[in-house]
Parts: structure tokens; C-alpha cells; sequence
């Protein structure tokens, strides 16, 4: 195998023989195709889930003859003003790689060489902790292996099976194994009936997992109505809409999310910029609709975080590969605010 004819880490690890998926970290955790992995490594396409400028992913990769070991990197790379790949980065990633694991990184089967390979490297990271679990949720649902060992006692409170209370020794894991796992008739009916009953700490963590999943619609509809009681409160609690929010932010519902995130929007409580952030950082797709992108522009314009808070989340929506033109033709409405008006002229004159 010639070293000067691998160029990314998908040939890499293609040519040492190991079978590998990946995962974004960075907005969501969620899996990423092979064929956007291969074409952001290429820099044809821009990175899809574009976090502070830069891709965020983790690689879990194994040796077919060994299918229980498995490996993972956890890695970060500079993105460029449109969202493609700094390929000098990855040359630089590549050679130090080449140069400490050598071309048959898997000949040796040192799990402690492979795992150790990329020590100090400053194309590495270690994810949260909330995001390691969704990670390793995902990735044995993937890999068709069996949840951990905390899933079973979060199954059984999610699913009504134990004392509402009794939520203090459910282990994060277990939760992030629920949510991932939710095609399950059984286990999605018992959640629904659940959920309008959970104390906030636990619906908060849970909700911190679904937004890494798909829920389906009859969940998002429980999420909806608990947000409709929540707006309909003189002074609504922030966290339980964000939390809503976040947990319907995936789904496959989409309508039924628009829904929600339109009658958020309409009430006040929707200038608190964590609102706002839930929106275009998880559910920015939304912004495609120029009703909706109107609305949130005009929310953004009143948050207590002024000019600042408005141009950074405006930024980062702009980066977010489809969504400048969507975003540049709500800004250039001739029905804005004079207040929309002054921001949009001093973020772009």
C-alpha cells in the first residue's frame, strides 16, 4: 500500500482493512452518510452540521475479523468561509497519523497503539458528557449491539413502569439508550403517557437525548401540548418551551414542528434569546419558510442581548450550508422594524 496515494481518512481507514461509521458531535449527534463523509473529506461539499466554524465528528471503526473491538476518534476540523474542509489541515492530520500508526494500522492489533495513536493531536477533542452518551447510544444501535446496562431501569420509568419520584439514580446513559430506541411500539405508548407527567429534571434530560433521535409525531404532540399549557402561564418557564423545543427538534414531523415553533414565536416569551438559539441551532430548517424566518428575525431584534446577541446568532445561521439566501431575502423584507432595519444595516453596511 503506497502512503502518497491516501489523501483522506476514509481511504485510510478503507485501506487498513477496517469497517468504520461516523458521527456528527457538533450540532446534534447524528450519523453522517458515507458518501457526505467522503465528500466533505474532498472538500466538494460543505460540512452539513457546521459548529463554530468548524466540523465536529467522532469515527467508531473496527477490524471485520474482530467485530467486538471497536476504536474511536473523536475529531475537529477548521472549516473555511464555506463550510468546506481546510484541506491543509487534514494533510497535516494525515501525516502525523501515517507517521504513528503506519499504513496497516489494524496489522498490529494494539488496541493501546490505535486508540493512544492520536495523543496531543490538536485535530482531537473529547465531547461532553451528555454528548458521549447520545454517542455511544447511537452507535450500538448502529452496530446492532445491545443498549448498556442503565437502559433497562430508564426503560421501565419512561415507560410508566416505576414511581414517577424515583428519577435520581436513573443513570444518563440509560436515558440516551431510551431515546434512541423509540421505534418500539410498546416503549413509544408508554413514553407519551409519561411525558406530561414528568417531574422537570428528568423531562429535561430527556429532552437533551430525543433531539438527538427521532421522535415520532404522537410524541411531538404531547410536546406540543405541554408547550400550549406553558404559553398559556402569565409568566411561561423558559426551560420547559426550550426543552420542548429541543426534544421535537429532530422528528420526522415536521409540519407539526413548524407548528410549534410558529406559536412560540407569536408569543412574547420568544425574545429570551435561549429560545431563540434552540431554533436556529437545531431547528434551523425552519428558516427556510419566510413567515417563519421573518418572525424569528423580529424576536431576534428585541432579545436583552442587543446588537451582539443578534449578530452572533445570526451568524451562525448564515454558515449553515442552504440557509444564506433563505435568511438574506427575509432580512431585505420591506415590512421589517426600523429596529430589524438598524441591526441588518449595521451587520452588512
Amino acid at each position: 500500500m503506497a502512503t502518497d496515494k491516501i489523501t483522506t481518512l476514509s481511504e485510510f481507514l478503507h485501506q487498513s482493512g477496517a469497517k468504520y461509521r461516523v458521527f456528527d458531535m457538533g450540532r446534534r449527534v447524528v450519523k453522517l452518510s458515507p458518501d457526505d463523509f467522503v465528500s466533505f473529506e474532498w472538500a466538494k461539499k460543505p460540512y452539513p452540521y457546521p459548529f463554530q466554524q468548524s466540523a465536529l465528528f467522532g469515527v467508531i471503526f473496527w477490524n471485520p475479523k474482530l467485530p467486538d473491538s471497536h476504536y474511536v476518534w473523536f475529531l475537529k476540523f477548521p472549516l473555511d468561509e464555506q463550510g468546506l474542509l481546510i484541506q491543509a489541515a487534514r494533510d497535516e492530520f494525515l501525516v502525523m497519523l501515517l507517521d504513528r500508526v503506519g499504513e496497516c494500522m489494524l496489522a498490529a492489533e494494539d488496541g493501546k497503539n490505535i486508540e493512544g495513536a492520536l495523543k496531543d493531536s490538536p485535530y482531537t477533542f473529547t465531547p461532553r458528557e451528555d454528548k458521549m452518551a447520545a454517542f455511544n447510544a447511537q452507535a450500538t444501535k448502529s452496530l446492532a449491539a445491545a443498549p448498556s446496562h442503565y437502559y433497562e431501569k430508564a426503560f421501565n420509568y419512561f415507560t410508566g413502569r416505576t414511581d414517577i419520584a424515583q428519577w435520581q439514580n436513573l443513570g444518563m446513559q440509560g436515558v440516551a439508550d431510551v431515546a434512541v430506541r423509540l421505534e418500539d411500539y410498546e416503549e413509544t405508548l408508554g413514553l407519551i403517557e409519561t411525558i406530561p407527567k414528568l417531574p422537570d429534571e428528568p423531562f429535561s434530560v430527556l429532552s437533551t437525548f430525543l433531539e438527538h433521535a427521532e421522535p415520532t409525531a404522537e410524541i411531538v404532540e404531547v410536546l406540543d401540548q405541554r408547550v400550549n399549557m406553558e404559553l398559556q402561564e402569565k409568566n411561561p418557564d423558559i426551560e420547559r418551551v426550550c426543552a420542548c423545543l429541543r426534544a421535537a427538534s429532530n422528528s420526522p414531523a415536521t409540519g407539526l414542528v413548524d407548528q410549534m415553533v410558529i406559536r412560540v414565536l407569536k408569543h412574547q416569551c420568544s425574545v429570551d434569546i435561549e429560545v431563540l438559539a434552540i431554533i436556529s441551532g437545531r431547528i434551523w430548517r425552519v428558516l427556510e419558510q419566510k413567515m417563519i424566518c421573518n418572525l424569528f428575525l423580529e424576536q431576534l431584534a428585541k432579545t436583552e442581548y442587543g446588537y451582539s446577541g443578534f449578530s452572533q446568532l445570526l451568524s451562525d445561521v448564515l454558515y449553515m450550508p442552504g440557509m444564506r439566501e433563505h435568511v438574506l431575502q427575509a432580512l431585505r423584507s420591506p415590512d421589517r422594524s426600523d429596529k430589524l432595519s438598524r441591526y441588518v444595516g449595521r451587520m452588512f453596511g
